[in-house]
């Protein structure tokens, strides 16, 4: 593994969901769910593609998060009930995406005490993509804000976000340094910038996050949150 401590950082960048706390299984309980909701109209792999597809669709227009969820799983219901929505099924719609948005965060293992240990040397920022009443309420509740500087919202996490962000910063793009587990937002568009990238495997991944990992020495991969410590410190 590359070591990279002296490099001069001062910033270290981190994403959010599935790399500070559980994110991705909820969304897999909420499918699960409307999967049986809609059972009578549908099977299970029917819905889910065309979930998948109205998700895809539906993003570019409203974003990332719970409420794009709600937005597809209407879409979807509409399509495969034939367009008759009835008020049980709104209901349950709803009640998923209630328990969905306001589930119990559960932070992986060691991210407070690795927080902690890297806040000392490295001022930390959360970037991460989505609701911004869901992700900064996310982050209030989770205990890490005493080890964070700042969290930054953005819509895409796309190159144009991170020169955005490296520009508010002070800082070159090819300074970025950048933790998580989505190749496709943490890791491609900072490699591609120049900037170094931290990607933590995750055992559940959202399928639009997948990609394949860029052939860089920029390009780094460890297999827990805790293993930050011995590369960073």
């Amino acid at each position: 593994m590359t070591d990279i401590r002296n490099h001069g950082w001062k910033y270290v960048f981190l994403d959010a969901d599935d790399t500070l706390w559980e994110n991705e299984q909820f969304f897999r309980e909420a499918e699960d769910r409307f999967s049986e909701l809609l059972s009578p109209y549908t099977d299970g792999q029917h819905m889910r593609q065309e979930l998948w597809n109205n998700q895809e669709r539906n993003i570019p227009l409203f974003g990332y998060g719970s409420k794009t969820y709600f937005i597809g799983m209407l879409d979807t219901a509409l399509t495969l009930t034939g367009g008759i929505l009835t008020r049980e099924i709104y209901d349950g719609i709803r009640a998923i995406i209630t328990e969905l948005a306001f589930h119990e965060i559960s932070l992986l293992d060691g991210v407070l005490e690795t927080l902690e240990a890297l806040s000392e040397k490295y001022t930390l920022v959360v970037c991460t993509k989505g609701d911004l009443t869901e992700q900064t309420g996310k982050v209030e509740v989770s205990g890490i804000s005493p080890f964070i500087h700042s969290v930054e919202i953005v819509p895409n996490k796309d190159e144009k976000d991170y020169r955005a962000m490296a520009a508010k910063y002070g800082i070159e793009p090819k300074d970025i340094i950048m933790v998580g587990n989505s190749v496709r937002a943490d890791i491609i568009p900072v490699v591609n910038l120049g900037g170094t990238a931290i990607h933590i495997s995750h055992e559940t991944t959202w399928a639009h996050e997948m990609a394949d990992m860029p052939q860089s020495e920029r390009a780094l991969e460890i297999d827990a949150f805790t293993q930050l410590r011995d590369f960073l410190l």
